[in-house]
Formats: C-alpha cells, structure tokens, sequence
C-alpha cells in the first residue's frame, strides 16, 4: 500500500478507509489478473504439448517403412489421434474462455485502479482546498492585526 499523508481535512479523513478498502479490492483484482494470465500461459503450454504429441503420432504414420505397423496398429493410431485431437479442441475452447475472463479481470482492475485514484484525488483535492482556506482565515487574522495595531498607533498621542 501506498504511503498515506496525513489529511488535515475531516472529509479526507473520513475518506481513508475508504480509499484502503478500494487500494485492497484493487490489489485483489490485480492478483486474479495475475493469477488468470498465468492459468492462461499454463493452458498454452499444455495445447503446445498435446499438439506435439498429436505431431509425433502423425510422424509414425507417415513414415514409410520405418516400423512395420499392423491395421490394428494404424487403426489404434488413428482412434488415439482422433482423441489427441478432440483434447486439442476442448484445450482451444478452455483457452478462449480464458482470454474472456482475462478481459473481464483486466476491466475489473482498471476500474477499480481508477476509483482508487479519484479517492486519492479528491482527498488531495479536499486537503489542498483545506490548507487554503487555513491559509486565508490566518492572513485575514494578520490584517486584522496589522489593522488594529496600525488604528491603535493613530490614536496614541504623540
């Protein structure tokens, strides 16, 4: 978490559990983001794989005369890579579910990173509003002052 300035107005803070609470929900989203790219990557690794896999099998298909298949053989090799490819299929449509998820997880996180950051703005907004009038109430005090000691030094006889 990011470090918190001390707030001088009570609306900001006010606000700072708030923004803690939208920081946390916002990290969280992050981590699924995280987490759903790596499942993701993950996923990929192991189409590559079952692809590979499906490549080899082909190979010892087409390779004449290398080894002595038997139709029994060709057929099992040919049942297996059927279901090689239908794994491939539903590895495909287990990856395009992820990519939707991974948009949807990003669009979380940015929503919530953006509702994080209008807090902290209007928190430094509120407290820089804040100072400012501190600031004017005292210079007004200070006229007052200088006013007061300037018609206090008029009166004085000299």
């Amino acid at each position: 978490m990011a470090d918190l300035k001390q707030y001088a107005h009570p609306r900001a803070k006010r606000l700072i559990p708030v923004w803690q609470q939208s920081q946390q929900a916002e990290q969280k989203a992050l981590a699924e983001w995280g987490r759903l790219q790596q499942q993701l990557q993950q996923e990929v690794n192991q189409s590559q794989q079952l692809q590979l896999y499906a490549d080899d099998y082909r190979q010892q298909l087409a390779k004449p005369g290398g080894s002595q298949l038997s139709g029994t053989n060709i057929q099992n090799l040919l049942q297996f890579l059927g279901q090689l490819e239908q794994a491939g299929k539903s590895q495909q449509l287990q990856i395009d579910q992820l990519h939707a998820r991974i948009a949807a997880a990003h669009q979380q996180y940015l929503a919530l990173k953006a509702k994080t950051d209008g807090l902290m703005h209007l928190m430094d907004k509120l407290d820089q509003e804040f100072h400012q009038q501190q600031a004017q109430v005292e210079q007004r005090q200070a006229d007052e002052w200088a006013n007061r000691k300037a018609f206090m030094s008029s009166r004085e006889p000299e």
